[in-house]
C-alpha cells in the first residue's frame, strides 16, 4: 500500500529572485498567479511583480509512500509583509529563494529569512540561484546571508530538475522533522484512490 500525504511550502525572496519562474517552471498543475505591473524603480528591473502569491503543485514519490507539495510564493516587497503572514500559516516547510548575481539584494533575503525564522520553526533550504555546479557562490551566500539549521543548494530557477531536486531535499527535511503523530495530519489518502504516483 502506497500512502499519499500532503505538505505546504512557502517560496520566498526579494523583489525579482526568480520565485515565480521557479514555481512555474517546477509546477505539476497550472500555476495560479497574481501578477500586476510594477511602476518606478521596480519597472527597470521587471515588467511586472507579484501582488498577493503564486500557486502550483509537485508530486513525489519514495518507498510506500508520495507526497504532494503545495508550493505558495509570496511578494518579495515588505509593503507586502502582511501577505507572508497569511500565507505562511500552516506552513510545513520554507524555501528561501537568494539570487547570487545580485549581491545588492542579499541583505533583502536575510530579512525576509529572518522574518520567516523568527516567526516559524519549520524546516529551511536556501535556493541559491543562479549558482548551479558553483559551490563558491553557494558558501558567499552561506555567509552573506546566514539563517540557523538551513540547507543550502545551488541552482537555477529555469532547470526543472535542478528546482525538483531542490524540493525534494526540502520534503526529506520536512519528513525528518515530524513526529509520526504529526505524520498522520498530512495523510491524505491510499494514493491509488487519489491518483497519486506510484
Amino acid at each position: 500500500m502506497t500512502f499519499h500525504f500532503d505538505f505546504k511550502i512557502v517560496v520566498a525572496g526579494p523583489f525579482a529572485a526568480g520565485k515565480t519562474t521557479m514555481i512555474n517552471a517546477i509546477s505539476d498543475d497550472d500555476v495560479v498567479g497574481t501578477e500586476a505591473p510594477t511602476s518606478g524603480a521596480e519597472a527597470a528591473v521587471k515588467a511586472t511583480t507579484t501582488v498577493g502569491m503564486e500557486y502550483g503543485t509537485l508530486r513525489a514519490a519514495g518507498e510506500g509512500f508520495s507526497a504532494e507539495l503545495s508550493i505558495y510564493g509570496v511578494p518579495g516587497q515588505e509593503r507586502f509583509k502582511f501577505m507572508w503572514d497569511i500565507v505562511g500559516t500552516g506552513m510545513d516547510g520554507f524555501f528561501l529563494l537568494v539570487d547570487a548575481s545580485r549581491p545588492e539584494t542579499w541583505s533583502d533575503s536575510l530579512a525576509v529569512g529572518n522574518y520567516f525564522r523568527q516567526t516559524r520553526s519549520t524546516p529551511i533550504v536556501v535556493g541559491v540561484n543562479r549558482a548551479a555546479g558553483r559551490p563558491d557562490l553557494v558558501d558567499e551566500i552561506r555567509t552573506a546571508v546566514p539563517l540557523e539549521g538551513a540547507h543550502y543548494l545551488g541552482f537555477d530557477v529555469v532547470d526543472r530538475d535542478g528546482v525538483r531536486g531542490a524540493l525534494v531535499e526540502l520534503l526529506g527535511l520536512v519528513l525528518d522533522s515530524l513526529p509520526d503523530e504529526a505524520l498522520e495530519h498530512h495523510l491524505v489518502a491510499d494514493a491509488a484512490a487519489v491518483g497519486g504516483p506510484e
